[in-house]
């Protein structure tokens, strides 16, 4: 296996299958119903997911999944028309959806939302006020008020750079964030995804290994502080960001030294358990050949069964391998 094919096949492991898409569809459309249900008390509007999720970046294993509830806004204000307190309306979604045998036990206010937790996936769901002229109002982080989001304008941003990079931009952000996720989610989701906008519209690249270096040796210059939750996770991130370059580097020059095999095990020392470094059934082939003498080594270190310099039978270990 390559180092092109082994980040190609690294993607595809971390990417949400198609039975987890049902899964989540068929979620969502209960949720919708019970949220627009009338007898509710909510006066939902309407809803649409956000995040990950939305603009096709979210990773498996699943994770939270967001949903905005736009509100009925005059149905919301009092007589001054003026918006209840955040916490207010937060307390309200949360003891109408807990009173729903599916989701009894299941709901918890994690602020600025309230939180589904379902056995293989998370749904927040964010109260909003759709206004005038475009944006939303949402909760702020310490629930004292209401503050803006432009929610559609970083999925219209996304696609426009995913278009542009010959649509291989949304699995370099995937790749990052499953490297981000190995850190508690240090840097924000939403962050990863503007960073790359920025980065991918002024390079290009031709393969995701060189749209995932793009990424790390670029990201210090996009990374702002005030999105993180502390300087000093942003300082962290800078750290990390910058070991990565490292062993990115490394790699680098084991591939220039004809030792792809060494930038194999680097990339998955940056990417872990999901990053595979050889097909297991490639991995049989290549011990029955060397058992039976028909490995053979070409002139770049390559290994192969068809060509190169023949290498001795050998009956020894083959890294636990079995011929059953």
């Amino acid at each position: 296996m390559t180092l092109l094919q082994a980040i190609n096949q690294f993607v595809e492991n971390i990417c949400v299958t198609d039975r987890q898409e049902e899964g989540i569809k068929t979620s969502l459309d209960n949720m919708y119903g019970y949220l627009m249900d009338k007898e509710s008390g909510l006066f939902v509007e309407r809803n649409f997911t956000n995040g990950s999720y939305d603009r096709d970046t979210i990773i498996r294993p699943l994770d939270d999944i967001d949903i905005f509830s736009v509100l009925k806004r005059a149905d919301w204000e009092d007589e001054y028309q003026q918006l209840p307190k955040p916490q207010a309306v937060l307390s309200k979604f949360k003891k109408y959806l807990d009173g729903i045998s599916i989701y009894e036990s299941k709901v918890k206010q994690d602020r600025p939302c309230v939180t589904i937790r379902l056995s293989d996936k998370n749904f927040d769901i964010m109260p909003s006020f759709e206004q005038l002229g475009g944006g939303y109002l949402i909760p702020n982080f310490d629930l004292s008020g209401w503050t803006y989001t432009y929610p559609e304008q970083l999925y219209d941003n996304l696609e426009a750079v995913h278009k542009q990079r010959n649509y291989k931009v949304k699995q370099i952000i995937k790749a990052v964030k499953h490297w981000n996720r190995g850190l508690d989610k240090l840097i924000p989701s939403y962050h990863i995804e503007e960073v790359a906008i920025n980065i991918f519209i002024l390079n290009d690249f031709k393969n995701y290994r060189e749209g995932i270096e793009l990424w790390f040796k670029n990201a210090e210059y996009y990374l702002l502080s005030t999105k993180l939750k502390s300087n000093n996770d942003y300082l962290s991130a800078i750290d990390h960001i910058k070991a990565v370059i490292k062993k990115l580097d490394e790699a680098s020059a084991k591939c220039a030294d004809n030792k792809e095999t060494d930038a194999l095990l680097l990339w998955k020392d940056i990417f872990g358990k999901e990053f595979p470094t050889i097909d297991p059934e490639e991995a049989k082939n290549f011990a029955r050949s060397i058992s039976e003498g028909t490995l053979k080594v070409a002139g770049s270190g390559a290994l192969s069964t068809t060509a190169g310099f023949a290498i001795g039978a050998s009956k020894g270990y083959h890294g636990g391998l079995s011929e059953d």
